[in-house]
Formats: C-alpha cells, structure tokens, sequence
C-alpha cells in the first residue's frame, strides 16, 4: 500500500515543481551561509614560496590571515587556457576524474615578471597576473582584461566541511550564459532579489518555467559575451553549487558556492565565440557521429503496455504515411521493473515484435535504469550483491531505497568493475531476446532519483562509493558514469563495429562523449515549447549537441494547435522525439483529422528533407568542436539585439529558423542578423530579407518560418520516404542560394552511416560544393579519404537568384529553377558540372 501511496504522489506532482522537496538557497547550510559572507582580504600570496617551471607550472603559498593556508598552483595549458588550482596543504578533498577527454597539455612559459606586489606570467598573447595582497587572478588576452578571480571573496569555510566561495568578474563581457540545466531562459538573469541558480542533478517533475531551480543535468560552465571579447571558466567538480548572477558593462560577474571537493578552474580565453567553445570542447571531449536513424523521428510514450500494442503503432505510423525511425519502450515493457527482462505476459515473444519492427524498415530503443530491484534470485542483483557493486549507506550497509520496482538498490559508477559488469548485461546473450534491432538504449531516472522526498528524491550526501568516496562529492557524475558504462556494454555487445546511441537524462560535463539529452519531463504549455530551444541552444555551446524536448510535452495534454507547433519546432532540434506521460491522451499523430495530420506530416517530412544537413552538421561537430545548433550571437555577436532573443536559432550557419511559440498568432516577429549585405530566403515563399532588420512575417498553421541563407548551398533528400534506411540509395536536391556574385557554397558527408570506419579507415566522402552561376564544382575535402562507395548522387539542382533586392526594411524577391537529370545522367538547361579531380559522383535518377 506505501509503494502505492508514493507512486500517487509522484504522479500528482508531474505538473507543479515541489519546493518543499526540492530546496531554495536558504535552506542549504552551505549555501546561506557563503551567500551572505562579506568580502575581506583573507589571504595573500607569499613571495618567497613562489616557484615557476618552464613547462607550464607556477606554485605558491595563499596565507591565511584568518585559519588555515591553502596551497595555489596554477597551470598554463594550450589553446589560450588557464588552470587555477586551490586546496589546503593537507587536503583531503576529492579530485574528480573520468570528466576530461584527457590529461590536459602544458603550454611554454614565454616569459616571467616579478615585482614587488604581483607575479606576471605570459604564454603567447595571454597573461595571468596574481597579485599578493590583496590577492587578486587576473587573465588577459594581448591587453584586454578577460578574467578576474577576486580574493576577497574567496572563502573556504572550516565551519562548513569543505565548502567553499569564490568571485569570477567577465570585465569585457556584457552576458554571461551556461550553467545548463534550467527552464529559463538562454541569456542568465540577474539574480540580485531571487534564488541563485543551482547545480545539483535532480528528478525535478513538472519543473517551472522561469526558475533557477536544479534540474537533470549540471554543467558548471560559464561564459562571459561581448561584443568584441568573450572568455569562460569551466569548474572541474561534481558537487552541487549554486551561481549568483550579475551582468552588465563592467559588472558582469558570478558569485559561486560549492559544497565540496576541489577548487578546480579551467580559464578559457576567446577570442571569438567559435574559439571559446573549442577551448572548452578540447577539454571535455566531442559527441561522436550518430548513427543516422538516431536523426529521424522517434516516437514513445510511457508506456505501450504490449507487444502487440508495439505492432500496431508502428503498422499506423505506414498505413498513415508517416516518416518513423525508432518505436520507444519505456518501463512496462520488464517483468516487475526488472531492468534486461521481458514481461512474459505482455511481451511474450520480443524476438518477433522486434522482426516485425525490422521489416517496417523501424528499429527499438529500451529504457534501462540505474537502479535495481532488491529480489533474490535476479541475477542482476544477486551477482552485484555478491561483488559489492552497490552504493553503500554511511555505516556501510547496502543502501536501499525506493524508485520503479519498489525496494532498489543503485549500482556504484565510480567502481570501474561495477561498470563493466552492468555494461555486460547489454550483451545479447546476457540481455534475453534482445537482438541487433534494439538499436539503443535509454538511460533515465539517473540524477539517481529516489521516491524520498526527505532526501530530495535521491542519494544522500554521505552515502559511500568505491574507495570511500562520499556521494556529495560526485552526485552530478552520476548519470555521467551511468551513460559511460552503457557506452562500453554497446560497445562490446556489437565488437565494437557501431555506433551506440544512447538518450539519458542526467548529465555533466562530458556527457556528450556517451550520450544524447533531452529536456526531462516537460508539460504540455506554450512556455515549454519556447524553452525547449534556450535548453538545447545552451546545450549545444556546451558540446552536448545531441539534445531534444519531449514534443507535445511530457505531461498534460496540449491542444492541436500547440501539438502541431510543437512538431513544426521540434524539427529543428537535433533529437526529435514525441512522448507523453501515462495518464494524458494517446497523441500518435495517426489519431488526428486529417488536417491537423497534414501539418504534422509536413513538419517530419521538412525534417527527413534535411537529414543530409543534419548528418554533415553532426562530423562537423566532431571534426571542427562547433555546435550542431546555434544562437544568432554565436556567428553576430557584434548584434547586441541577439543577445537575449528567444525562440530564433541556427541550424549550422546557414538555416535560420523562428519558432511559433505563441497561440492564435498571424504573424511572428523574425530577427535578421547579419549586416545589410547578408540576406536570408524562406523556404517556401519568394521573399528576401535584409540582415539587421526585424520583420514581422505571416504565418498560418501550415508551416513555421524556414530560411537560408544567401550565399549557403543545402543538401537536401527531396523524396521522403517512411524511414532513413529506405531513403539510403536515393539521391540529393542540391539548393544553391545565390549571392550578388552569383555564387555559393556548402558541404556535404557521406559514409556507411553506421560504423566507426570514417574514424578509423577515412572511409568516406566529405565534399566541397561550390555554385558559381550554373556551374557546380564538387571538391573532395580531404585528399587522403576514400569515398568508394559511397556516391554522391544528384536528383536535380534548384538555384535561387535574387532578382529584386530588398530596400528600406521591405523584402526583395527571388525566383528559383529547378534543373532536373535524365534516366543517361545528362543535366538538363546546360547546367554544367565542373570539378578539380575524380570525386565519388554520379549524375542521375
């Protein structure tokens, strides 16, 4: 009856956050306190402890005026990067791992300044400056001031056990962003008058919008925006913190509160935004190129109760011509909640659900939770009972408590052996009747959430890991670890020839090496619509650019209008994926008139359309360390109106989208950026729009507005089919969008897409395309890849030529042609091809 009580409870508070659960600043010790200290100059270097190795090392003694002396050593890495390390001379704190891609490089120390007060330390065009006392960082780039570490804040409190308070100050900057996750806006707000924002991985159900309370994921990055500068800091530490926020021209700054572990500061410095987020993707590691079905459509709820039910969603999805690549299973589909099991009632043959699933061209992904039931005679259980692989309570028992199957204990991530014997269990003969069609796995309910609303819903700080490591101390590297062991089981369970896909909830800095996200349990309100794109843009800047929101919302049940929204948004995220809580109304696209099915299949055909887009964009990613999806002031910085505009974003560089985030509406207000020689075309109308304007564009319900941008060449597949796999052999609409040259110019990649052989054997066709008039030049980009196999087929080329420039804040207009191929491969209109060498090309239907 008590499982049943709190599963109600749990289910009741899906549409409202739980603020007596989930706690504000001033009920956490550490955080009121840090909060409300006074600036005082605590700590001054002293000189004669000063030592500076060459290869990139300097070291000193902070003397304490007030307590104990702490030990400050700071380090010069490549790629314009600081890292600023602080501690007790007997620190017994943790010092986290597995979150870096790798230990990171030493820079030369170019040169060494000591003068009375302060300490100069130059490494190319950038410069750390400490100043003794008052003891003060600063970080310049040539002679601009990025970064400010102010001494007079910095606090470790012997009082708090460990917890400690620093000031970082962006001098340059205007904006600060980052710190993902919260259900607020890109751009952090000031909270002077509010509740700092938190970091701490929480199963934070029906969260609220506007809010800087804890979510699913920590990322404790910061970066400081302006308009001829930006720099960041990144803290390397997995305990929860909290940020107050102050922007503004010389004001822009963060107050930071953390409850333990080490002071651990990356420092990166700019110049531009493309060269910030490459510092800190260097650190922490690229999402590797998805597999392609991974960027089609998904569609899940929780839960379809049975296999046959399973069958019939994906027979509706074809009868009704529906583009669908993945059919989800969420928890209902084990035996009693029992993670790598099968209800023998409900899915009782899964093997042929799963054939039946492979010959609709689908494949299936699976939950797989953390936590695992406490039943004698599970072998997953039993074997990680009797090694120990549990996480232990403070007096080292086994710690029990409540999620899914009732009584639970929770698998110890850090242990490396815990995670590969919970890896093991992908494998197809330790997984029963699971089969190659099970393409993918999702990893939920890892912040780890436990049904306890004392311990807000999960592991207890003094809870214990491998080598007495307390929970605190790791808690946001939870569903890190989690995400990294099912990589591995993925890994191993296929010989490692694919590419694992893999969706979980919680996350951290480096996530994005194992893992896509998605925004949690969103509701189904025109504000989750419109938060879902500042969620994934942040997310994006911070290298987990596989990132998407449950469509329609999670919980609640949206009116068409919105659902067909939605769907139209949603298809410019780079995961998409419908999803819907167990008590609203079945939403299968299938289920609606048939107008309101027309909107939303146009909406995932416009998504299928631009699958090569997104394919190219996602080994750029991984190639190049650039967001997959951008904000406006990614590329115009220099536009301050970008800043905080919501509901806009770029798809790479070359396709602005607008949301329609607002109900009722006949127009939206669309932000061009770029200068008044950048020019941007819908996609489905003739129009052109000047950069630097605001427009207030038409809209019905058919479609959301699309743009490219003039001078972009898209790579399109104009002929959608009902999945990825059977678009495979069909061939690609070139889109060129002239500029006033009559020129343009765009990429494209193709590979098996599947295995890891681009990485490894450069077995793929990366390929320049280039417009000039009629004429196409197709250059291979790398000279050393092989691209046989796969072609680069051409259906038609449609060019767009501006024929009437836009004037004084009025659109121009620009007309196209389509120049179509022949069943012999012959263009037709005297279309001419050109190219600088033999490419893997073929002209032809």
């Amino acid at each position: 009856m008590l499982r049943l009580v709190i599963l109600a409870t749990c289910l009741t508070l899906g549409h409202f956050a739980d603020h007596d659960t989930f706690k504000n600043c001033s009920r956490v010790e550490f955080c009121n306190t840090l909060r409300n200290r006074q600036p005082f100059d605590k700590y001054a270097v002293d000189p004669s402890t000063i030592t500076i190795d060459d290869n990139g090392s300097v070291k000193m003694t902070l003397k304490a005026k007030k307590g104990s002396d702490l030990q400050l050593e700071l380090l010069a890495l490549v790629d314009r990067t600081f890292r600023l390390r602080i501690k007790e001379t007997a620190s017994t704190r943790y010092e986290l791992h597995d979150v870096l891609v790798a230990e990171p490089q030493l820079a030369h120390i170019d040169g060494v300044l000591q003068q009375d007060n302060y300490v100069t330390i130059q490494v190319g065009e950038t410069t750390a400056q400490i100043f003794y006392d008052p003891f003060v960082v600063n970080f310049y780039l040539v002679q601009v001031h990025q970064v400010v570490i102010d001494g007079s804040t910095l606090t470790f409190d012997e009082s708090l056990d460990q917890a400690f308070a620093f000031n970082v100050k962006f001098p340059a900057a205007l904006q600060l962003y980052g710190l993902h996750e919260h259900a607020d806006s890109l751009a952090l707000r000031d909270t002077n008058g509010s509740d700092p924002y938190r970091l701490r991985n929480l199963d934070v159900a029906g969260y609220e919008l506007d809010s800087p309370m804890a979510l699913y994921g920590a990322v404790p990055v910061l970066y400081g925006w302006g308009t001829y500068s930006h720099a960041g800091v990144f803290l390397h530490n997995a305990a929860e913190q909290w940020y107050d926020i102050t922007n503004g021209q010389w004001d822009t700054q963060a107050n930071v509160m953390v409850e333990s572990g080490m002071f651990d500061l990356f420092v990166m410095i700019g110049p531009s935004p493309e060269d910030l987020v490459q510092r800190y993707l260097s650190l922490t590691g690229t999402f590797r190129l998805p597999q392609l079905w991974t960027l089609g459509y998904h569609q899940s709820r929780w839960s379809y109760m049975s296999q046959e039910e399973v069958k019939d969603v994906v027979a509706n999805f074809t009868t009704y011509n529906f583009p669908l690549d993945v059919i989800w299973l969420d928890v209902d589909y084990t035996d009693g909640k029992k993670y790598f099991t099968w209800d023998p009632a409900t899915y009782s043959d899964p093997v042929e659900m799963q054939k039946n699933i492979s010959a609709a061209f689908k494949r299936l992904v699976a939950i797989i939770d953390p936590h695992i039931k406490v039943e004698k005679g599970y072998n997953v259980y039993d074997g990680a009972l009797e090694k120990g692989y549990f996480v232990k309570r403070a007096n080292g028992s086994v710690f029990e408590g409540d999620c899914w199957p009732g009584l639970s204990s929770y698998i110890d991530f850090l242990n490396p052996d815990a995670r590969q014997y919970y890896g093991s269990y992908y494998s197809y003969d330790k997984f029963p009747y699971s089969t190659p069609v099970l393409s993918g796995i999702w990893n939920d309910m890892n912040e780890p959430s436990v049904f306890d609303n004392s311990i807000e819903k999960t592991l207890p700080g003094d809870s214990l890991h491998f080598g007495n490591v307390s929970h605190r101390d790791i808690h946001n590297i939870y569903g890190l670890l989690h995400t990294m062991s099912t990589h591995q089981g993925l890994l191993d369970r296929d010989n490692g020839t694919t590419r694992p896909f893999i969706l979980t909830r919680a996350h951290f800095a480096g996530t994005q090496r194992y893992s896509g996200i998605w925004t949690g349990d969103n509701t189904a309100g025109w504000g989750y619509l419109s938060v879902s794109y500042d969620s994934c843009l942040g997310a994006n800047l911070l290298g987990l650019v596989f990132c998407g929101a449950d469509v329609g919302g999670f919980s609640g049940n949206p009116d068409t209008e919105l659902l067909q929204r939605w769907y139209q948004a949603g298809a410019w995220l780079p995961f998409y994926r419908a999803h819907a809580s167990s008590d609203t109304q079945r939403r299968e696209p299938y289920l609606f008139d048939s107008g309101v099915q027309g909107v939303i299949r146009g909406a995932i055909q416009m998504r299928y359309q631009h699958l090569p887009v997104w394919y190219t964009l996602f080994y750029e990613h991984e190639r190049n360390k650039v967001p997959v999806i951008r904000p406006l002031f990614y590329h115009y910085s220099y536009e301050l109106e970008t800043f905080k505009l919501r509901n806009h974003l770029l798809v790479g560089r070359d396709i602005l989208v607008r949301a329609v985030a607002e109900p009722g509406v006949e127009t939206v207000t669309v932000h061009f950026p770029g200068s008044e020689n950048e020019h941007w075309m819908p996609v489905d109308s003739t129009e052109v729009y000047e950069g630097t304007t605001d427009v207030d564009v038409p809209v019905d319900i058919k479609s959301i507005p699309v743009f490219y941008r003039v001078g972009s060449v898209i790579v399109r597949k104009d002929l959608v089919r009902l999945s990825t796999d059977e678009m495979a052999n069909d061939g690609y609409t070139i889109n060129a969008c002239l500029d006033r040259r009559n020129q343009s110019t765009g990429t494209v990649f193709l590979d098996d897409f599947t295995s890891y052989n681009y990485a490894n054997n450069k077995q793929y066709n990366y390929l320049r395309i280039d417009m000039d008039d009629v004429n196409v030049a197709l250059t291979k980009i790398d000279e050393d890849s092989n691209p046989d196999g796969f072609d680069f087929v051409i259906d038609e080329v449609i060019i767009h030529r501006i024929v009437q420039e836009p004037q004084n804040g009025k659109p121009g207009r620009y007309v196209k042609t389509v120049h179509k191929t022949d069943a012999n491969g012959q263009l037709l209109k005297n279309l001419k091809f050109n190219y600088d060498e033999p490419v893997s090309i073929k002209l032809g239907l």
